[in-house]
């Protein structure tokens, strides 16, 4: 069984972790300082050896802040060795995640690289493995391969994107694609892409536009490109700016179409945080949502 201990280390024998999602130590490196400075250590950081170096497991902001005071020794607790690359970061994980404030970024990068050590196992099965949800833990795995890191990592890190508004993106440039083919053709998708993620960081696309496959459907080509070509519009702008709202002529049933496309018009305008709260409003809303959506398919086929 493997002791452990705790030891002075020489602050240059002491090394980052190659694994640790988080590579930049420097957040909030100011407020670390002054911790250390006036109160000292309180704990050591956790590590364990490897030839000569010590590795971090835990305590990197710490080891990076006392590098930047000129500190020489640092107190290093000493435990045994990661056996795999599955361990450590399993380890890493578990002695950071719950006292490091890791991004979503830094956890979608943490979870990818668990999910390719399990060989790529199914989403379920590594829910399981992490404690995590099955939903979260595919929706970061598939950001995190779709997504270039340089575009998203950043802002992602910042709060400027939300996981889950870059997961619904995935799936509204699928359908963009599959209802407007030739709109996708001549814009380029990766033009797309980045003109929706500007939207989304201005606060003008919301989850609730991207999960609307409607919106998209009842869409002429004309109003799409009006939307992607004015960073600054809003779907329902465009929506509200053409003849979607008018019912046109007598014909009965044009009119009765018209009324439902204004009645989802309005459920989309509805922007409500999924708050306990607003459970019950929320489900309310979809059940209309789907009555309508299902009224109109019946209307359109006669």
């Amino acid at each position: 069984m493997h002791r452990i201990s705790l030891v002075w280390a020489k602050a240059n024998d002491i090394i980052p972790n190659p694994l640790n999602p988080r590579q930049d130590y420097s957040t909030k490196s100011e407020d670390m300082q002054r911790i250390i400075k006036e109160k000292g250590w309180e704990a050591g950081i956790t590590c364990y050896l490897k030839d000569t170096k010590y590795v971090i497991l835990s305590g990197h902001r710490r080891w990076y802040a006392a590098k930047q005071l000129g500190i020489q020794k640092i107190p290093v607790v000493v435990v045994k060795a990661p056996e795999t690359e599955a361990e450590e970061l399993e380890r890493l994980g578990s002695v950071q995640g719950g006292k490091v404030d890791w991004s979503m970024y830094e956890w979608a990068k943490y979870t990818y690289e668990m999910w390719i050590i399990w060989n790529k196992c199914s989403f379920s099965e590594l829910a399981k493995k992490m404690g995590a949800d099955s939903k979260q833990i595919a929706s970061r795995v598939k950001v995190f391969q779709y997504y270039p890191h340089s575009e998203i990592e950043e802002k992602l890190a910042h709060g400027k994107y939300s996981l889950s508004a870059l997961y619904y993106l995935m799936g509204w440039l699928e359908k963009l694609a599959k209802y407007k083919s030739d709109l996708v053709s001549l814009f380029n998708k990766d033009l797309i892409r980045t003109t929706m993620l500007r939207k989304i960081e201005m606060g003008l696309v919301t989850v609730n536009d991207l999960k609307n496959e409607i919106i998209i459907r009842n869409s002429s080509d004309e109003q799409i490109k009006r939307f992607l070509v004015n960073v600054n519009l809003r779907f329902v702008d465009v929506m509200e700016d053409t003849n979607i709202n008018k019912a046109v002529g007598s014909n009965r049933l044009r009119t009765h179409l018209t009324q439902i496309n204004n009645a989802l018009l309005q459920v989309y305008k509805i922007d409500i945080s999924e708050s306990t709260e607003a459970t019950e409003i929320l489900k309310n809303l979809e059940n209309l949502k789907m009555e309508l959506i299902t009224k109109r398919e019946q209307l359109g086929g006669l």
